[in-house]
């Protein structure tokens, strides 16, 4: 039964049997399967040196071109360089379309400005609004 006192569970009325799974055996190690390589007397005799074949000298020449269809090879680039050129010209067109509007002028005007721009022109505000609450109308 399980913990549960308040779910009976009936009895198997019959054994069970158990099955047992049949073990594997390890893999034999044979005498055909390990190898051992030793020296012999004869081996010396059946290794023949190859004669030395005759090397000529091969002489690399650039072919023609067939036709002008932008040959790419002579100007290639590192990836690395790919990528920055890449990003400066998205940035140059973003910075044309956003520049186009005064919106746009002005939001190139915001972007442009430090931190501590940012911080003096608040300062700068919150100077203003106290003058201008401690003012003394007559």
């Amino acid at each position: 039964m399980g913990l549960c006192g308040s779910k009976p569970q009936p009895m198997p009325s019959h054994a069970t049997t158990v099955k047992l799974k049949a073990r594997r055996n390890p893999p034999s190690r044979d005498a055909k399967n390990a190898k051992q390589e030793f020296p012999q007397k004869g081996d010396k005799d059946k290794k023949k040196k190859k004669p030395q074949s005759i090397t000529q000298d091969v002489q690399k020449k650039e072919g023609n071109k067939l036709s002008d269809t932008g040959d790419t090879s002579k100007d290639k680039i590192s990836p690395q360089e790919a990528a920055r050129l890449a990003a400066e010209k998205r940035f140059q067109q973003t910075n044309e379309k956003y520049n186009k509007s005064e919106l746009g002028k002005k939001l190139a005007q915001e972007r442009a400005k430090s931190h501590k721009t940012r911080l003096m022109e608040e300062a700068e505000k919150k100077h203003f609004e106290q003058e201008r609450e401690n003012m003394i109308y007559d």
